[in-house]
């Protein structure tokens, strides 16, 4: 499902849940100017990968991204530096990443004292 505001400007997307779809790290590409995103769901999708997180940060930047879940994807500890970045975030969920499993702590320990005040879920 993907949601957008409507505003004088013609509309701007806020929203996309992605959940248990086959979207790709290049389909991803497509969001790198969507500078008005606050909600994204990649839940699910097997080929999310570390690729895809540098197109969200055009939205992190303009300071409107909010929410990310990446749970259940193909994300890995690299990715981790690249999450910190993503600082307007106030929930981050990564839950059930298999390449993310065994660094978990070590993580959840990064990614909380660089996202205040984000809720991260791992």
């Amino acid at each position: 499902a993907v949601v957008s505001t409507q505003s004088t400007g013609g509309f701007k997307l806020t929203h996309i849940d992605a959940t248990d779809s086959e979207i790709t790290d290049v389909g991803s590409r497509y969001l790198r100017n969507a500078i008005n995103l606050q909600h994204v769901s990649f839940a699910g999708c097997r080929f999310i990968t570390d690729t895809t997180l540098p197109n969200l940060l055009s939205s992190a930047e303009a300071g409107s991204l909010l929410s990310l879940n990446l749970s259940r994807t193909n994300i890995t500890l690299e990715a981790v530096e690249i999450l910190a970045e993503l600082t307007s975030l106030r929930r981050l969920n990564l839950t059930d990443c298999r390449f993310l499993v065994q660094h978990r702590e070590l993580a959840r320990e990064v990614l909380s004292t660089e996202l205040k005040p984000c809720k991260v879920i791992i």
